[in-house]
């Protein structure tokens, strides 16, 4: 039996995630041919309706979920799954210190669920937040630790003999905001007289940008502009976190080519394709 291509799997703490920091690899990717899937740890229970829509009696988990799939199917992700956990809201909030949340799970508990996804889909990457979970997110934070750990597990023969065959993942990113990026498109803002989310006064250099990865540490920079309008409308179908006046949907084409028409990503283990890649997948097709 022939190998399947290579896969593409990206762990994401709640729904919009995936389209806000992924959506233009997995686009990019999906059509490529190459397999996608997406795992979202939580159900996004604590996120506010900032679009203002008509939750028609249903709880923000079931609208999320729904939001969810519908990106999913814009963005070509055939493979998807769920961990199970609970939201656990921003940190320092009392729904940190629920059981069933997700800052709350213990690691080898969820690394062991992800692990057996892994093996079940075999992927060549997996992407997952940094150390910090870009902003300081607990759920953002513990995906990145559950992840780290799950490849470990998946990797590991003596480990979850009930999940099949040990799989080892050749390479684990970790998905980066530029402090370079936010900087340049900031300045752009102000220069064109739009509002920043970074406020008003010019930030001179990245020392000025409170959180995101330093240049330096940047591996690999991937050109999603093709998939840029499919990127924005699977961020769109998150109506209930992204709505129509949102900062993401709103921007001029020009300044939203910058920003999100590159994903970029720190290569943390595994091979590097090149001193700067241009693909998760360098050096593996």
């Amino acid at each position: 039996m022939s190998e399947p291509r290579p896969g593409l799997l990206c762990v994401h703490p709640h729904p919009d995630d995936e389209a806000i920091a992924c959506g233009g690899v997995l686009a990019r990717y999906a059509r490529e041919g190459l397999r996608t899937a997406v795992v979202t740890c939580t159900g996004g229970e604590e996120g506010e309706n900032q679009g203002g829509i008509d939750l028609g009696g249903r709880s923000m988990g079931e609208v999320r979920a729904e939001e969810l799939d519908e990106a999913l199917d814009i963005l070509g992700v055939a493979e998807r799954a769920r961990l199970g956990y609970r939201d656990s809201g921003m940190a320092g909030t009392p729904t940190t210190e629920r059981p069933d949340c997700f800052h709350q799970a213990d690691v080898d508990e969820a690394a062991a669920r992800l692990a057996a996804l892994i093996r079940a889909f075999r992927p060549a990457v997996i992407v997952s937040d940094d150390e910090r979970g870009t902003y300081g997110h607990p759920d953002h934070v513990k995906a990145h630790i559950v992840t780290k750990r799950a490849v470990e597990l998946a990797a590991d023969p003596t480990a979850l003999e009930d999940a099949g065959p040990a799989w080892q993942v050749a390479k684990r990113y970790v998905h980066a905001l530029p402090k370079d990026g936010i900087v340049e498109m900031h300045t752009r803002l102000l220069e064109l007289g739009l509002p920043s989310p970074f406020g008003t006064d010019p930030i001179p250099s990245e020392d000025g940008v409170p959180f995101g990865t330093p240049s330096e540490r940047i591996t690999t920079v991937v050109d999603v502009v093709e998939q840029l309008e499919t990127k924005r409308s699977a961020m769109a179908a998150h109506r209930s976190q992204i709505g129509a006046d949102s900062f993401f949907l709103n921007l001029p084409d020009e300044i939203a080519t910058e920003v999100f028409g590159r994903e970029a990503f720190v290569l943390e283990d595994g091979n590097p394709g090149a001193d700067l890649e241009d693909d998760l997948f360098a050096g593996l097709r």
